[in-house]
């Protein structure tokens, strides 16, 4: 039973922000993901009403962990907690898992899918925007389908798992890996005229390899230090695609 309603929420939480508005942001939307947990339920009009209206209060986190958060309210409540607490509970996850969101697919993860997908898009690989949405998707429906689960299974004690911050150990490597593959390409196709990004040869390569790295070290908000730990990847594998472009047939 807690697997059907499991792929039930699944499945709402995929529509969550086509009812996205001023008034609420995603409220309907969450409400929509717990109406099968208030259905088998079978409560009271009057408590049901209730229960509907406190699902109808404002609601906004990102959307892939929507689903999380509404297992979670769930668990809480047919547990017996406190309104007041399941409440705070769901406003505490739900600013917590934006800010999560965010960071990782929308700034980390998307911008990686788009750069390891760019050389096959370049060869002229027809398959190139499905790797992209391959590199992109499978960690998002997998996290969409953990979250609900964990939820389902663990409610109030899904903050311990999430504490360990377990995306958050991706974001270095991830930021790397982005640079490190942008300054390959920038730096291989500014030498290689048959790409014909840029003219000139080996010098512009330099100085677009020099503008890479001061634009890293300019926009990494995570500090200083890993700023220039992209950077330097950055720099460091443009060169590489110079060498590699330039080498003698």
């Amino acid at each position: 039973m807690a697997t059907v309603l499991a792929w039930r929420i699944f499945l709402r939480s995929l529509l969550v922000q086509s009812s996205w508005n001023f008034a609420g942001l995603q409220n309907l939307g969450f409400f929509f993901m717990t109406c099968p947990a208030l259905s088998r339920r079978r409560l009271p009009a009057p408590e049901l009403a209730r229960a509907g209206l406190r699902h109808l209060r404002t609601f906004n986190t990102h959307p892939y962990f929507a689903g999380l958060v509404a297992a979670a309210v769930i668990r809480e409540e047919e547990s017996g907690g406190a309104d007041d607490a399941v409440e705070g509970f769901k406003r505490s996850l739900m600013s917590a898992l934006g800010a999560v969101g965010d960071e990782f697919f929308w700034a980390t993860l998307r911008p990686f899918a788009a750069v390891a997908a760019l050389p096959a898009a370049l060869a002229g690989a027809a398959w190139a925007p499905l790797l992209m949405l391959a590199i992109y998707n499978v960690p998002h429906f997998g996290v969409r389908i953990w979250g609900i689960h964990a939820g389902l299974r663990g409610g109030s004690g899904i903050a311990s798992a999430l504490q360990r911050r377990p995306l958050a150990r991706a974001l270095p490597a991830l930021g790397a890996a982005t640079a490190a593959l942008t300054g390959f390409i920038v730096g291989a196709a500014a030498s290689d005229r048959s790409w014909g990004l840029l003219p000139g040869g080996g010098l512009l390569a330099v100085g677009a390899s020099v503008a890479a790295f001061l634009a890293l070290l300019a926009i990494q908000i995570r500090g200083v230090r890993q700023g220039r730990l992209l950077a330097g990847c950055s720099a460091l594998a443009a060169l590489a695609g110079i060498a590699l472009a330039v080498r003698p047939s």
